[in-house]
């Protein structure tokens, strides 16, 4: 048998989840579509800073994978602030005498409307 669904169980929206967030960090939420042909393309802003972006034929949809990967690159940037809080090892790479972070990275993509970097640990051999 495999589990019931119940409320508790049930996943959140992504456009809920996302409204809440920034509704309890008090952050504002904007979300900015267009259409381009039979593509619907849709922005997610928070605080006036581009965070999320999607694109499908149907805009509910698209409005749903633009939450969802902002709320990704949220999480992301959620964790990468607590790791480097808890680094003082200071494990940052020094560039023509520029600090970058993983966060440097993403926030750079995030302006830019670049996808988000993916990190894999790996073995070098």
């Amino acid at each position: 048998m495999q589990p019931m669904v119940t409320p508790e169980t049930l996943p959140m929206h992504p456009v809920r989840e996302l409204q809440e967030r920034c509704q309890q960090q008090a952050e504002g939420l904007e979300y900015k579509a267009s259409r381009n042909g039979n593509v619907a393309t849709v922005e997610v802003y928070v605080d006036g800073v581009q965070i999320g972006v999607a694109q499908n034929p149907q805009k509910k949809m698209a409005q749903k994978l633009a939450a969802r990967n902002a709320l990704l690159a949220l999480k992301e940037k959620e964790i990468a602030d607590a790791k480097d809080k808890d680094d003082e090892s200071g494990r940052k790479r020094k560039n023509n005498g520029q600090t970058f972070t993983r966060q440097t990275l993403n926030d750079i993509c995030l302006r830019r409307n670049w996808p988000m970097p993916l990190y894999r640990l790996g073995i070098i051999h």
